[in-house]
């Protein structure tokens, strides 16, 4: 009798417990940035909207800093639009 309950119980345990592995959604997310009146619209397709603003945020420094050395307040302004961006 002992076994077949303890059957049971492992039977319900290991089917109720059981790990389905789905792949995370990707929704895509839009960040709109505007400095000196030039516009950006970053569109990132990713799993959480944190990955998504990390990535975006990247592209607008990249976008606004044209490659060059930008000043501290140039840079300091540039950063500030990226993390802020509109929506």
């Amino acid at each position: 009798m002992k076994s077949v309950i303890a059957l049971l119980v492992f039977a319900f345990c290991s089917s109720s417990f059981a790990w389905t592995s789905t792949a995370p959604q990707t929704r895509e997310y839009v960040f709109k940035y505007s400095l000196s009146g030039k516009m950006l619209e970053v569109r990132k397709p990713a799993a959480s909207y944190e990955d998504a603003f990390a990535q975006a945020a990247q592209q607008c420094f990249n976008f606004y800093k044209e490659g060059k050395k930008v000043s501290e307040d140039r840079g300091l302004d540039i950063i500030d639009v990226c993390a802020n961006p509109r929506s």
